[in-house]
């Protein structure tokens, strides 16, 4: 039986008499989304029908449950500030303790979290966005915005041709100013007008010029009768207590137009199935958390780690099967085995010392071009629990060997296909090594099913012909040449261009050195290979930023230019022979790559 609310009669249930069940997925609209559904509204255009879960006394009482977010943040890592103390990026867990004296009778949504939380977050919420490049941490990188619509909108002509909008909506700071053609009204006091005032008479009091004022009230009428039509959301009851149709209900359903993701749809069959039973556990509690701190765990590094990434390694950990990340997979025997190695804590700890090796190394997001390079390792560590202690022989050969199964993996691209076969040769090699990270045997088993590994003198070719400035390989592959000192004690570095870019700019080159505009083009192309970069730390790069090129390259000492591979010829450090520079940089960085990861290959 389809029956029905008005928006207004449901935000005002909203985590009182209308939650969320355990198993739903986060809130993932953004503010256009926000915005299209309001003004969907506005002309009318159906919203699509919901579905909720219907449960009554002890069902509902024992059911875990998810308020609505009212003021939502759209980043996990922001500060640690009272003032956004409010602001959520995950939905908030229904805690006996919480006194929100909820009814015997719940409705908990099945289908149509999103809309109804935009709903939510337009009519009495906010939306916090940061602005562009700003830091994650800064407070002041922060804007919150309240929903407002621009009552001289929504005329013949749209506001936006590409997305048929009509009506002007927009996130706004309070008590945004005014100007010839808007006036900016906040959506949400239209909850405060009373049924029985003539909104036209409001109209009127409003600070709008006269030939406005018609149009205003109209638009205000209209936004009026939307949000209190009784008819607006029509849904669906579904009133079963067996948990296992709700899921394969909810698995089946999109959200707003929002298909859900494989990751959102296995993390809610671990939520079902971790929460059965005397050994209940709130899946989704649990691993959003824990994503949460991976990602503010080094938070400078802008890692943006995922609920699948976490999934993927239980499975591994926890499983015999071949790790697929596939529904398949998570069966209630998978899931269960899952739990337990969940909550022996060990894989909580062996993740996060995995992160915290990976940035002594001096990986960041951006070199770090697949999380899944991570989970074998991650598993070595909590199989093993090895010394990873530089200052000891086992621990600095252990960190050796991680360094470079980490390097060859991201480099050569290993996950890029077939990752499941490759985390089922890294666990098998695990489970049967003598406590030593077993680089050699996963390297057999991966050749064996046709994987490019280590760095052979094709493989070096291909990675100094293809990798570039703007390249996420850069770094790991510069980072090739520091390999002891990367190894040891993780020494932070920036990437820098040898022969400065400004040196090799076309028209510099032509305007101010003479040389024929082809062959600028040509030197201006290529400064951005990797033989014209190196890795410098922030003490070497002021340096060198404080004197002319000329000066710093001729200045450069022996032990540098090796450590560095730059050719020990001041002829090559000329403009002119900038080209012969890097036909002889590439082949020092054949020479020491080669050089240093021998016993690698030939033990």
């Amino acid at each position: 039986m389809t029956q029905s609310w008005s928006i207004s009669q449901a935000v005002d249930r909203l985590n009182h008499s209308i939650l969320l069940p355990a198993i739903q997925r986060e809130f993932v609209w953004d503010a256009d989304q926000i915005i299209r559904l309001f003004d969907s509204l506005m002309q009318g255009y159906p919203i699509g029908s919901f579905l909720v879960w219907h449960l009554n006394g002890e069902e509902a009482s024992d059911e875990m449950k998810y308020q609505f977010i009212q003021h939502y943040i759209e980043d996990s890592v922001h500060p640690d500030d009272p003032e956004f103390d409010q602001m959520r990026y995950h939905n908030v867990k229904v805690r006996e303790q919480d006194e929100l004296e909820l009814p015997s009778e719940q409705d908990l949504v099945l289908d149509g979290q999103q809309r109804l939380t935009a709903f939510y977050i337009g009519l009495k919420g906010t939306y916090t966005e940061k602005r562009k490049y700003a830091q994650r941490k800064n407070p002041d990188a922060w804007n919150q915005k309240r929903l407002y619509l621009n009552l001289l909108s929504g005329g013949d002509d749209t506001v936006d041709d590409e997305l048929g909008l009509k009506y002007e909506f927009s996130f706004r700071e309070p008590e945004p100013s005014n100007s010839e053609g808007t006036y900016w009204y906040r959506v949400g006091d239209v909850l405060t007008i009373d049924p029985s005032d003539d909104i036209m008479d409001i109209a009127e009091d409003l600070d709008i010029e006269d030939e406005h004022r018609w149009t205003a009230g109209k638009t205000l009428k209209k936004l009026f009768d939307v949000v209190h039509d009784d008819d607006v959301i029509q849904y669906h009851e579904e009133n079963t207590t067996n948990r296992e149709r709700v899921l394969d209900i909810f698995v089946r359903m999109n959200d707003g137009g929002t298909p859900l993701s494989k990751s959102e749809i296995l993390l809610s069959m671990a939520t079902a199935r971790w929460s059965q039973g005397d050994d209940s556990l709130d899946a989704r509690e649990q691993i959003t958390s824990f994503v949460d701190q991976l990602n503010r765990e080094h938070s400078d590094r802008n890692f943006k780690f995922g609920i699948d990434f976490i999934l993927k390694a239980l499975l591994m950990f926890g499983t015999e099967t071949i790790p697929q990340y596939r529904i398949g997979n998570f069966s209630n025997e998978n899931l269960d085995r899952m739990q337990t190695v969940w909550e022996s804590g060990g894989f909580q700890d062996a993740i996060i010392e995995t992160l915290n090796l990976i940035v002594e190394f001096g990986l960041d997001s951006r070199s770090l071009t697949s999380h899944n390079a991570l989970i074998p390792i991650a598993y070595f560590i909590d199989q093993h629990n090895p010394s990873l202690d530089w200052t000891s022989t086992v621990g600095l050969e252990t960190r050796r060997r991680i360094h470079y199964w980490l390097t060859s993996a991201l480099l050569n691209g290993t996950f890029n296909s077939r990752p499941d076969e490759v985390l089922d040769d890294a666990r098998a090699a695990i489970n049967q090594s003598d406590g030593a990270f077993p680089l050699q045997t996963i390297h057999e088993k991966m050749r064996g099913r046709g994987k490019v590994v280590g760095f052979s003198e094709e493989v070096l070719q291909t990675l100094l012909e293809e990798t570039t400035y703007r390249s996420q390989k850069s770094f790991l592959l510069l980072s090739l040449l520091h390999f002891d000192e990367a190894v040891r004690q993780g020494v932070n570095y920036e990437q820098d261009h040898i022969f400065p870019q400004n040196k090799l700019d076309e028209e510099t080159l032509v305007e101010e050195h003479g040389f024929d505009p082809m062959q600028a083009k040509q030197y201006e192309e290529a400064k951005n290979r990797i033989a014209n970069l190196q890795l410098l730390t922030d003490e070497e790069n002021a340096r060198k930023q404080e004197l002319p090129f000329d000066e710093w390259i001729t200045t450069r000492t022996d032990p540098y230019r090796e450590r560095h591979c730059i050719p020990n010829n001041p002829s090559l450090y000329k403009l002119e022979n900038f080209p012969e520079f890097l036909n002889q940089r590439e082949q020092l960085i054949r020479d020491k790559i080669t050089t240093t990861f021998n016993d690698f290959t030939t033990e």
